[in-house]
């Protein structure tokens, strides 16, 4: 994840009280290496908000506004 954008998340999925999880390529583990080919992510840094057999992507780094409006949608 962007060292820029990464301050950014963190402090929206607190104040949201969203768990998550940040990997760096390309030292994530193998079963994440398989989520970046299977949803076709191409750009970094990339949210995956995986919810059962859904998921979603917000792509490339965002404003906190757009962060929080991706992540409460």
């Amino acid at each position: 994840m962007c060292g820029q954008f990464k301050p950014i998340f963190e402090r929206v999925a607190g104040e949201l009280a969203l768990p998550y999880e940040i990997y760096v390529l390309p030292d994530a583990p193998f079963d994440v290496k398989k989520l970046v080919y299977k949803h076709s992510i191409e750009t970094f840094p990339t949210i995956l908000v995986i919810k059962g057999e859904t998921a979603a992507k917000l792509e490339g780094a965002k404003t906190e506004a757009k962060l929080k409006e991706f992540l409460t949608a």
